[in-house]
């Protein structure tokens, strides 16, 4: 079987028997980070560049911003 899907295979596969995490949203100079166990899971910007800034990448620890 062959899965298509915009979902990453992390949040498809990997679910910790039903019981997910709320996810934490920083406010980062030109958008919002959404922050699911110390990661970094997507950005949320209208700012065409930031999605270019290495630090704001997903699966990116918090740590390391």
């Amino acid at each position: 079987m062959i899965l298509h899907s915009i979902v990453s295979p992390y949040d498809i596969f990997c679910n910790k028997d039903g019981l997910t995490a709320r996810p934490e949203y920083r406010r980062v100079p030109g958008g919002t980070v959404e922050i699911s166990d110390g990661r970094i899971k997507r950005l949320i910007s209208t700012d065409p560049r930031m999605f270019l800034n290495e630090k704001y990448k997903p699966d990116t620890a918090v740590g390391k911003q």
